[in-house]
């Protein structure tokens, strides 16, 4: 006998078989339990997810004069035959082959005879979208108010492309793709039952590669099995089927993350080597890159992310390692390089050097973090924040927080208020209020430097604090208090301008009563002396020859030949 597919050898003979189309086979058992079964039906959705097999069984069904109402026995003459596809009174027509008005009407023509043994006549016609313009036209009157014993049920994959004068005159079934559970669940099933040795993951690799096509899955397992035997190895199914390892995916990602271009160069000479199409690969990592997004948006459905639940935590862990940010701009970039290699010569090249830019974009920082850095160091401070450094932490790391100086602890004098030695750091909204009498300030002549640290401790921006403390010192007079840039930079001065109002509410608290703050007058720096050149006047003889030297005056008086003389122009 001849070798049968798993497919075919594992189709569905009942409602409760279908896998994933609970909603289509549930109203159909109800209907013709019920007794209202229409004449026309529609089956849409995508490829291999169970529109001809749920045909065959209504038809089964309808016809079935031995089993219940909507429970087809199996065994009967109108079962058997259906199963076979050489029912007389069921026939299943091909659209794409017979896509004319006369294939039409050879059709109607045959519906008007009663069956020759069943109850119904049914026409399974399959890939309905394929009819011309003019054969739906032909078939309206029919598919309306066809014979008594007459059902009709179409099957396509492309639902847009049904005229709506024949969507309004049928029952319309959306199917729809089946969940990785599900046919993980069932491909066991088989393998068990065909003796077939295969590890769960290989058989995740199988399922994965599906697309969510119950046909699809059973086909690549078939095929599997043709190379491997009963006895299936990882190795042989990425091999067979082209995928692309989730080790290879997992590792490829941890490079991009740590800028390991060495073995981002190594992955694709491995992928070229073992024959891998790299335009695949480069949409298998746009598409881990997508799953990493979802997890970082904090959906965790292995369905919604089209991948077995086993491979969740190393998703994981991956996700740690970016930002959203960086997971968008990782995408975009993918996009641009997917859209590339189309027109590339050197489809290697491309994927080399897209992956070490990506590497290179996972190392952006946010601009807020990189505006604090540099005005702390345009403050005066050298040292960067730990894990800034390029052999720091990595992207989406957490980063330690610049600390502070502490401030001095002496004292400014016997008649200023005590003051603790780390104040609690304020807002610059605090609300201030203004003492009864006028503020008598200490002499701070001699402790301007303790004045402004004090300042800069209480303040609750920390460029701000950088800043301030990178200035020469701070004097008392009367209520107010001037603050003395010496040569530090007009950035830091700037700053500190713009935010006078919050910086004199924080000294004011320093002081205990209301003061005004102002900035000084910077120092100017000493410009180098330098050595006075004397400059000598070139003679007008040498002027006069190289301006002979000139192209456009060497041109011209190649054309009009004479002596040249020099004359001076009184200005």
């Amino acid at each position: 006998m001849q070798y049968q597919v798993l497919a075919r050898k594992w189709r569905p003979q009942t409602f409760h078989d279908v896998v994933g189309q609970e909603h289509v086979s549930r109203t159909l058992l109800n209907a013709l339990q019920s007794g209202r079964v229409a004449h026309a039906f529609l089956f849409s959705g995508p490829r291999g997810c169970g529109k001809t097999t749920m045909a065959r069984i209504l038809a089964k069904a309808l016809n079935c004069r031995v089993g219940k109402l909507g429970e087809p026995c199996g065994i009967c003459p109108a079962c058997t035959e259906i199963v076979a596809g050489n029912a007389i009174d069921v026939l299943e027509i091909d659209a794409a082959s017979k896509t004319s008005v006369d294939d039409v009407r050879q059709l109607i023509e045959q519906s008007r005879y009663n069956p020759a043994r069943d109850r119904h006549k049914i026409f399974i016609i399959d890939e309905v979208h394929m009819l011309s313009n003019s054969a739906f036209a032909a078939l309206l009157k029919t598919l309306e108010e066809p014979p008594a014993h007459v059902v009709f049920i179409m099957a396509t994959t492309e639902y847009h492309k049904i005229p709506a004068t024949i969507l309004s005159r049928c029952q319309q079934y959306s199917f729809k793709l089946i969940p990785y559970p599900l046919i993980l669940s069932r491909l066991s099933e088989i393998s068990k039952a065909e003796d077939i040795q295969i590890s769960h993951s290989a058989l995740e690799q199988v399922v994965f590669s599906s697309g969510g096509s119950m046909r699809d899955a059973m086909s690549a397992l078939d095929q599997v099995i043709a190379f491997s035997g009963n006895h299936v190895g990882d190795d042989d199914v990425t091999k067979l089927l082209g995928l692309v390892a989730p080790r290879v995916l997992s590792q490829t990602v941890r490079a991009i993350a740590a800028t390991d271009l060495p073995v981002l160069l190594k992955t694709v000479a491995d992928l070229v080597e073992s024959g891998q199409d790299l335009t695949n690969f480069c949409r298998r990592l746009s598409g881990q890159f997508r799953n990493l997004m979802v997890l970082k948006a904090g959906i965790a459905d292995p369905a919604l992310l089209g991948i077995p639940e086993s491979m969740l935590p190393e998703l994981r862990e991956q996700s740690e390692l970016f930002s959203r940010e960086d997971l968008l701009r990782l995408f975009d970039a993918f996009q641009k390089i997917e859209a590339g290699m189309k027109y590339a010569t050197q489809v290697r090249f491309q994927m080399e050097m897209g992956l070490i830019e990506l590497a290179q974009i996972a190392r952006l920082r946010p601009l807020e973090e990189l505006v604090s850095e540099f005005s702390a160091l345009a403050g005066g401070e050298t040292n960067p924040p730990a894990g800034n450094t390029p052999g720091g932490a990595g992207p989406g790391s957490f980063r330690t927080p610049r600390k502070a100086p502490e401030p001095p602890t002496q004292t400014l004098s016997t008649s200023a208020p005590p003051a603790p030695a780390r104040m609690e750091r304020v807002g610059l909204n605090a609300p201030v209020h203004p003492p009864t009498t006028e503020p008598v300030l200490p002499d701070l002549s001699s402790d301007s430097r303790e004045l402004l640290s004090r300042i800069a401790a209480g303040m609750e921006r920390e460029s701000l604090e950088s800043c301030l403390l990178g200035f020469a010192g701070a004097r008392a007079e009367g209520a107010r208090i001037i603050l003395e840039p010496g040569q530090t930079s007009e950035f830091a001065r700037r700053l500190i301008r713009d935010n006078l109002s919050g910086i004199a509410q924080v000294a004011s608290r320093v002081m205990g009563s209301a003061v005004k703050v102002e900035i000084g007058e910077p120092e100017k720096k000493n410009p180098p002396k330098q050595e006075l050149v004397k400059r000598t006047t070139p003679s007008e003889e040498t002027l006069l020859e190289k301006v002979k030297k000139e192209p456009v005056v060497r041109s011209f008086l190649d054309v009009f030949p004479g002596p040249v003389k020099a004359e001076k122009i009184d200005s």
